[in-house]
């Protein structure tokens, strides 16, 4: 816990208000700009108290250690320059942010309630008690209760809430039991913090938005303390006096140091910006202040604070759900009457705001409802009897004058809820990946974890099965990543860390060259230059796991591979033949079948960019992604790419995966059904050519099939069998620690290291048992089905892989049944396999509370020999003829789901069919059992 505050220890405030001098981009900002409420006039620089030091940012710019009282210098990095900022860095009009009532802070951020900030339509010129050319809260208050347009509802801006005894009476509101927000938030914090903070590398930048009394926040800077995590966490709000007090209430940590920023949040987004990127940053923005903002707002916001993050940096957002109407009205209007105390107090805020009685309380009411339909909270002031406002300008004499009609409505605040599907789609939209989630008990309010991360994958919209170009941009990052940064050149790039493939500079190659060929031959057109590239790499290998002389057609291996920069050179110009096509819809008019050549290109480079993944799993010379730390590890330095284990781990656990009941024959055809209808040959018919928004499939994919026999009623396990779990198979069978190495029943995605220590393969090298025991194990489908076989004995039951017909039902029966939440384990959420506990719940269940993970972590084997789904309705592929067909060999088996390194368009069709030897135990795939009578 943090330790009394001691008051010879000065308390260091950073002004952002003062102009940034050193950058010529930003609009210079003066601190009359930002007159402070009445009860912060005065105090400035030069009067403040003694153990408070209000510094301009200026001087922090130039000496940032400045800002930390008896701090260790090499504890901190340094901020870049601000005369070369981020050129993302998009200042929002600052008129746009008032302040809100859920953010518990006296920040001054907020929905502005639509105000206008002009009295254009009066033809008057308002003279206020405090002008200036930027926050001018008096302006705003005539303002909006004067709107542009005649008629338009009124409105009062909701910063008039907080002087200093609406402070006083929203922090009695937190402690009410009728407002859920607050205790919610407490209780996720005092459960989680610990399991939240792991997500906050170390020597990182912690930045609080609307910081406010911080009575939550301590939870989360304890847990970093107890972490011995070195922080720097910086306060951001707009009122001095409560923002220095509630940071002395923090104390001091001997490793969190703590500073206030003084200013609004888009100076706030400014600062944040100026860090380099090197420096990891995590904002908070507690207390469901995204309420503040319409739903378009929100949006806006998130995307514009994005831009000031670097990749890997976090953003931690408290969100309220859309609860029952009851609770949320009371929330917001409870019996004690404190909250409409606090919004009354806010007339009286207006008068001294204006220097005048302008406003007589006594004529209006608070009213207040909960909008079911549009999802927010209103608080209103009603007026009892009609009046009429007068505003007399101080220097001139000249009135306004506001008429008010009786039981009219004036709006202070809005307070807008989100469901789950929302707030999912929210980051989706603004690009930003959930990497947690933390909900209260209640199940009525969450904590999202979200990560700019360097690449993101939309979920595919059904009816677009052609990826756009928004989509292809993101896959060739991710390509570019994985290929130029994660494979190290030159040294790595003619390794093979799995004999039976090529070497990496290969797929370097064929990715390129696979896209052109099918161009090239579905337009009539050559090929791009070098044209010979099309015959080394038009095709790969895989051999026969137990011959490795045996192998289907590929293409001709040549005695040396072409210069990487001349292989990079070819890619870019046959992305730019690519994107020309997509863009000159008069010379290449899309049709059904070009739109498939692009389809096949896209899931192909996708497919193989999650092989390059697991052979670089495989590599000891692999480097990490660059900037996306593991949650696990702890950064050695901010300039240092290197990462250790830090303190000792505590033995990682999971719950024993529970039995889900499932009986075929009372599902609906949909689920029961195998593959899908898209015949590769219906391309070229008039009554298809055109159609492009029926789903692509692979060949295999296709017929829809609805007449096999229904498996019988099955218990399928919640989630694949973990790393812990088949070491404890092995060593029931006797095989110890000192005999794993080199067993055939120990995992390929195991390392053996000193001797017996077992560690787990991952593209951030091998990871201690403690950490990955709870990851699914990737095995081969022989080494899942030995653990099949020792349960069966182990427990005398039938314990087998679940068919392919039976792992399908369950996974259609999840996707029809549980919405999305962001936190699927694929498309790249996080770089390692991780198990997802996402309730199932559906009437065949044999209990409500049982869950299902779905697809993603790893794929899931199953005990179905790959073959035509139908060998009457099945058509080989004239694009791509040995694309199945060459492994209807009898030694295939078909793997369903997804890795976590599996793009959405391939792990959200439940149609698709991935297949590998039996014996090949180098994929990402793991399994999960069936239990049968």
């Amino acid at each position: 816990m943090a330790s009394t505050y001691s008051s010879t220890v000065p308390l260091t405030i950073i002004d952002l208000r003062q102009s940034l001098t050193h950058d010529a981009k930003r609009q210079k900002i003066h601190q009359d700009d930002y007159p402070s409420p009445p009860h912060c006039v005065g105090a400035d620089i030069t009067t403040a108290a003694s153990d408070v030091d209000v510094v301009p940012l200026d001087i922090i710019l130039e000496n940032p250690e400045a800002a930390w009282d008896s701090a260790d210098s090499d504890s901190h990095d340094d901020m870049t320059d601000v005369s070369s900022p981020t050129d993302e860095v998009h200042l929002l009009d600052e008129h746009r942010h008032l302040h809100h009532r859920d953010s518990t802070s006296s920040s001054s951020s907020g929905s502005s309630n639509n105000i206008n900030m002009e009295l254009e339509s009066t033809g008057t010129a308002i003279e206020e008690p405090s002008s200036s050319e930027g926050f001018d809260l008096p302006k705003m208050i005539l303002s909006s209760l004067k709107p542009v347009v005649e008629g338009a509802p009124k409105a009062i801006p909701t910063m008039v809430l907080y002087d200093d005894y609406g402070l006083q009476l929203f922090d009695q509101i937190t402690y009410l039991q009728e407002y859920y927000l607050t205790q919610e938030e407490i209780e996720i914090l005092e459960r989680d913090a610990d399991k939240i903070v792991d997500h906050i590398p170390d020597n990182s930048v912690v930045v609080e938005l609307g910081a406010g009394s911080l009575r939550k926040t301590v939870l989360l800077l304890n847990a970093l303390e107890r972490k011995r995590k070195n922080i720097r966490y910086f306060a951001l709000d707009l009122m001095l006096d409560e923002l220095t007090k509630s940071l002395k209430s923090l104390g001091q940590f001997a490793n969190v140091k703590t500073a206030g920023l003084w200013g609004t949040y888009d100076q706030g987004m400014a600062f944040v910006s100026s860090f380099g990127s090197e420096v990891p940053k995590t904002l908070l923005w507690l207390g469901s202040s995204l309420g503040n903002y319409t739903r378009e707002e929100a949006k806006d916001f998130l995307a514009s604070y994005r831009k000031s993050l670097n990749v890997g940096d976090n953003w931690i957002i408290g969100i309220d759900r859309r609860n029952d109407a009851q609770e949320i009205t009371i929330a917001y209007n409870d019996p004690k009457g404190v909250t409409r105390d606090f919004v009354m107090n806010g007339l009286d805020h207006i008068n001294v705001l204006l220097g005048q009685d302008f406003i007589d309380r006594q004529k209006f009411r608070y009213f207040a409802q909960y909008n079911v339909e549009v999802g927010r909270h209103e608080a209103y002031y009603q007026v009892k009897e009609a009046h009429e406002l007068v505003y007399t300008a101080p220097s001139t004499g000249e009135e306004i004058r506001i008429a008010l009609a009786q039981d009219e409505l004036i709006n202070v605040e809005y307070s807008y809820k989100w469901s789950p599907q929302e707030s999912t789609q929210l980051f989706e939209d603004t690009e930003m990946t959930k990497v947690g989630q933390w909900t209260s008990s209640s199940n009525r309010y969450d904590l999202h974890l979200v990560q700019k991360t360097p690449f993101y994958f939309k979920t595919p919209v059904a009816d677009e099965p052609l990826p756009s170009q928004d989509e292809w941009t993101e896959l060739w990052k991710s390509w570019d990543l994985v290929t130029m940064t994660m494979i190290q050149h030159p040294t790595m790039l003619l390794e093979k860390p799995i004999a039976l493939r090529h070497p990496f500079l290969f797929y370097l190659g064929h990715i390129p060259t696979f896209l052109d060929i099918q161009l090239s031959k579905a337009l009539k057109e050559p090929f791009t230059e070098p044209s010979h590239f099309s015959v080394i790499f038009e095709r790969g290998i895989d051999p026969d796991v137990e011959d490795p002389t045996q192998c289907h057609s590929h293409s001709e291996v040549p005695d040396s591979w072409p210069e990487v920069e001349c292989i990079i050179a070819f890619r870019d110009r046959v992305r730019e033949r690519l994107f020309k096509i997509l863009n000159d819809p008069v010379s290449y008019p899309m049709t059904r079948r070009l739109s498939r050549i692009v389809f096949m290109a896209f899931e192909h480079e996708a497919m193989h960019l999650e092989t390059i993944i697991y052979m670089l799993a495989q590599s000891p010379n692999t480097a990490p992604p660059p900037s996306i730390p593991a949650p696990w590890a702890v950064r050695k330095s901010a300039a240092d790419d290197t990462f250790s284990s830090g303190e000792p781990l505590s033995p990682s656990t999971v719950s024993p995966a529970t039995w889900f009941s499932i009986n075929p024959a009372q599902l609906d055809k949909d689920i029961i059904s195998l593959g899908h209808n898209d015949l590769e040959s219906d391309d070229l018919t008039d009554a298809h050519k055109k159609d492009l928004t029926t789903a692509f499939g692979w060949d295999n994919e296709h017929p829809f099939v609805t007449s096999r026999p229904l498996p019988s009623t099955f218990e399928i396990q919640s989630r694949q069998v973990t790393n812990d779990e088949f070491l404890g198979y092995l060593k029931a069978v006797g095989v110890t620690n000192k005999t794993l190495q080199g067993n055939e029943k120990t995992p390929a995605s195991w390392l053996i290291q000193d001797g017996d220590e077992v560690f787990v393969k991952s593209v951030y090298g091998p990871v201690p048992l403690e950490v990955s025991g709870v990851w699914p194990v990737s095995c081969s489908n022989i080494q899942a089905t030995g653990y099949a076989a020792w349960l069966s004995t182990q427990q005398g039951a039938i314990y087998t892989l679940p068919t392919e017909h039976e792992l399908s039902i369950a996974f259609k029966l999840r996707q029809a049944t549980v919405p999305k939440t962001g936190l699927e384990t694929y498309g790249f959420r996080q770089w390692y396999p991780t198990l997802d506990h996402q309730s199932l719940s559906t009437a065949s269940s044999s209990s409500n509370s049982s869950h299902f993970s779905g697809p993603g972590g790893l794929w899931d084997w199953t005990s179905t020999t790959f073959a035509p789904l139908d060998k009457e309705g099945f058509k080989t592929s004239t694009l791509y003829p040995g694309y199945s067909t060459d492994f209807f060999d009898e030694k295939h088996m078909v793997v369903l789901g997804g890795s976590w390194a599996t793009h959405p368009r391939i792990a959200e069709r439940r149609s698709f069919r991935n297949w590998y030897q039996a014996n090949y135990p180098f994929v990402f795939a793991g399994f999960r059992l069936v239990r049968r009578a």
